[in-house]
């Protein structure tokens, strides 16, 4: 089922950014294994707050790719948040629904999950979530990508010292690292995650 989700990310996509989507193409290259393993970790009831890249992931929701041009539309029949291009500020906003999520009794078995970039660990409003999110014990699962930016090859510099998980720990929140090439790895990372409850960071690593 992985494996198939992974195929079906990765053909939507190239018809997302044939259709020239708002606010601009960003390809999900790479990220399709923690894109799938994601959106299939939770339940259809719980709230998305995805990245430009991590929308695409709505089509396993069986979400239409376009509804999906229009990032800043968000989809709300399918839970999925309007799509913040700062990173930092979307985890904030997330943050938000599930504090809200919290007050409301209905709602306790409901999880929030948020993509984030490592590029977001740069910021100060991501520190500001991991606050909030610890302090209140959210139900909130914080599914972050990281490469190894120091390698050779790659042609960004290092945007953050260390690694998330540990940053994650030192908030209060639960931690782990998975594979980020496997959608099944994420996938399990994600379920344990939301059975367990509270506020957790998963690092999907790709390199």
């Amino acid at each position: 089922m992985s494996q198939k989700a992974v195929q079906q990310v990765k053909e939507a996509d190239l018809v997302l950014q044939a259709a020239d989507p708002i606010p601009f193409p960003l390809p999900a290259i790479g990220l399709e294994a923690v894109i799938a393993g994601g959106f299939l970790g939770i339940e259809k009831t719980d709230w998305v707050f995805p990245g430009l890249r991590e929308r695409i992931g709505a089509v396993l929701r069986n979400c239409p790719v376009e509804r999906l041009i229009d990032g800043h539309a968000g989809a709300r029949p399918y839970r999925v948040a309007p799509v913040s291009t700062a990173p930092s500020t979307r985890l904030l906003q997330a943050c938000g629904v599930a504090m809200g999520l919290a007050e409301n009794d209905s709602s306790e078995n409901e999880r929030v999950l948020c993509f984030v970039g490592q590029g977001a660990a740069s910021t100060g409003a991501f520190y500001e979530a991991l606050n909030l999110a610890g302090l209140h014990q959210l139900n909130l699962i914080i599914l972050a990508h990281r490469r190894d930016l120091s390698a050779a090859e790659s042609p960004l510099a290092p945007q953050v010292s260390g690694d998330l998980a540990s940053k994650a720990e030192a908030f209060g929140l639960q931690s782990t690292q998975v594979d980020g090439t496997s959608s099944a790895a994420v996938k399990k990372a994600v379920t344990a995650a939301r059975k367990t409850g509270g506020p957790h960071l998963i690092e999907a690593l790709l390199d």
